[in-house]
């Protein structure tokens, strides 16, 4: 797969947001002041310095369409912020966790981390006393700020962070090289590049992402939030696992971790409501789509799959703004006159946003979410262990 055909999964929603308009956001006034100094390269995660909100709404009702942003950041400030943070606290709830016991060793030959990097909701709601005179608001919002390199990095960090946890604990745990030995673990069918995807995956929000694996490891087919006839592959890998377990005499663990950065809530589809609105709060977490797959082989070689499942976890700490990019919105005036006069009308109101984080608040909080991600998985096969 060419890198160039990540995008397309995440397109639907990239695409819409690729013509922006000028931005809403404002230089911080006192930008100048965390600045580097004259002549200076900037650092490396250094972020535009721009000011902007951390929520915004939409609404649409019979006669009017707003929307309105809340919180006010400014990203220079952002990044003068503390980047070293405690793990996020998470909870993970498990099934057939008696196999974690059954190998001595372990052996972690992936480890995939998602990024959601778009955003959009909308509603509809049919009123003024017909239902074909609707009303409907979206909005969208792209993230800004997380390179290929910055992802890749945090990647290779998480599957690293897993292996010192897992060791500091007791656990033999296998490294590249004894993984090598293993000709079906060799063989085992990986992707070339990220993987991107995309689906419905919060209530009435669709969200595109892009999974990333370790450089040595690449994400694992069917291990890699695929959708629908994607995620089949993971029934080939599951018997490899198996009795690569069973040559290794270790337990296979492979951990998916998924990053989100927005809060959506819409009122979704209503009819004789008159009225419809989205609201979208920047909010870092662990999206409850992330899990945890382990596998044991038996002495014939058999896949005995387990896992773990988590609700998620969110962080308050502040670490990017929204920047409205561009309003598509109709004519509020031309939708009351045709509807005035009889004609069949459905408003919509379009905002769309930029998401832009300041690297370093991000990548702080994306460490605080693997290492707390990996302390619970750890805390886990210590239970399953007795120890």
């Amino acid at each position: 797969m060419r890198h160039e055909t990540v995008s397309a999964a995440v397109g639907a929603l990239l695409l819409s947001l690729a013509a922006a308009g000028p931005a809403s956001a404002q230089a911080d006034p006192f930008g100048a002041l965390y600045a580097p100094p004259v002549g200076g390269a900037p650092a490396r995660d250094a972020s535009s310095g721009r000011s902007g909100a951390t929520s915004v709404s939409g609404a649409v009702g019979r006669s009017y369409a707003n929307s309105e942003t809340g919180g006010a950041v400014s990203l220079a400030q952002l990044d003068m912020m503390p980047a070293d943070l405690p793990a996020l606290p998470v909870a993970l709830d498990g099934g057939a966790t008696r196999y974690l016991k059954n190998r001595p060793k372990i052996a972690v030959p992936g480890y995939t981390i998602g990024f959601i990097q778009a955003a959009s909701a909308s509603a509809y709601g049919a009123g003024a006393g017909l239902e074909r005179n609707g009303r409907a608001t979206k909005v969208a919002t792209r993230l800004v700020g997380l390179t290929d390199q910055m992802a890749r990095d945090l990647a290779d960090e998480a599957h690293a962070d897993l292996v010192r946890q897992l060791e500091a604990a007791g656990f033999e745990v296998l490294d590249l090289g004894a993984l090598q030995v293993s000709e079906r673990m060799r063989n085992l069918p990986r992707y070339a590049q990220p993987v991107g995807g995309q689906g419905v995956i919060d209530s009435r929000a669709t969200k595109a992402w892009v999974a990333y694996g370790p450089r040595a490891l690449p994400p694992i087919k069917g291990y890699a939030f695929e959708q629908g006839l994607g995620a089949v592959a993971a029934s080939g890998a599951l018997l490899t696992f198996g009795k690569a377990s069973q040559e290794l005499d270790a337990v296979i663990v492979n951990p998916r971790l998924m990053i989100d950065y927005v809060d959506m809530e819409s009122s979704g589809r209503r009819t004789f409501s008159g009225s419809a609105s989205v609201d979208a709060d920047l909010r870092f977490a662990i999206h409850p789509l992330s899990r945890i797959d382990f596998v044991w082989g038996n002495d014939h070689g058999g896949a005995m799959p387990g896992w773990f499942t988590t609700k998620g976890a969110s962080s308050p700490q502040p670490f990017g703004i929204l920047a409205q990019t561009a309003d598509r919105s109709d004519s509020v005036a031309m939708h009351n006159a045709l509807v005035t006069v009889g004609v069949n009308s459905v408003y919509r109101q379009s905002l769309v946003f930029d998401a832009e984080v300041s690297p370093r608040r991000y990548s702080a909080l994306a460490r605080a979410a693997y290492r707390g991600f990996n302390a619970a998985l750890v805390d886990e096969i210590r239970k399953a262990r007795g120890a």
